[in-house]
């Protein structure tokens, strides 16, 4: 009986042992992730509002107002200060997420972490490129609109369209700098090319047809006269 009570006890003390082991082991580590999260929450938001006081200072608001970038924001209900704003705290939350999950020291967590530190580097590569790319095409767009523009102050189309094209390569070098595959948007994009220019192709022999309609017919019984010599 007093080995079977000794028995007892020292698988007890083993339980606790392994336990407390745990205990000392997580503890720590979960204290010093709730801080990292914590500092970056506030980090965040610090270098959130500095980025879009940085951004309000260069006056890109407002070179942006006016434009159909600008507009779409605005219906949004953002501007590029705020969505500067917005893209810097969530590139320093996930980054804040990534060393929470390497202070815990778990081999599985560690993947988690080295791709949400790539996620970060993509998210902050792609947004200076969408920012310096899309400030460089409004401030040509307005300064060739302001050069172009008629009597009447209306933007020519062809400059409306080039403007569209030029935003969305700028949105496209953005996504692609962030690593997004953009593969089959450029097959889509390339047989849709292809798809306007047959129709174009087309268009423009009907139209020429039917513009020269008569000399044509006149050509064709001049062809004819020839023939029946």
């Amino acid at each position: 009986m007093p080995d079977l009570i000794e028995a007892i006890m020292s698988n007890l003390r083993a339980v606790v042992d392994e336990y407390m082991a745990a205990f000392t082991y997580i503890l720590p580590r979960a204290v010093g992730m709730v801080f990292v999260l914590v500092l970056g929450w506030l980090l965040g938001r610090l270098l959130g509002k500095a980025v879009a006081a940085v951004v309000k200072l260069s006056k890109a608001d407002d070179a942006l107002k006016g434009t159909p970038v600008g507009s779409y924001l605005a219906k949004a209900g953002y501007s590029l200060s705020s969505l500067m704003d917005l893209l810097t705290r969530i590139a320093v939350y996930l980054f804040s997420i990534a060393v929470a999950i390497r202070i815990l020291k778990v081999p599985e967590a560690f993947a988690l972490a080295q791709s949400l530190f790539d996620v970060v580097g993509r998210i902050v590569i792609g947004t200076a490129v969408f920012t310096v790319g899309l400030l460089i095409v409004e401030k040509v767009f307005d300064i060739a609109a302001k050069i172009l523009a008629g009597e009447s102050g209306q933007v020519p189309l062809a400059l409306s369209l080039v403007h569209a094209l030029l935003v969305s390569l700028v949105i496209a070098a953005a996504f692609s700098a962030s690593g997004v595959d953009l593969s089959p948007l450029a097959h889509f994009a390339s047989a849709f090319a292809q798809g306007v220019g047959i129709g174009l192709g087309v268009a423009v022999v009907v139209i020429a047809v039917a513009a020269f309609r008569e000399e044509l017919l006149e050509f064709a019984k001049n062809l004819r006269g020839l023939g029946t010599r």
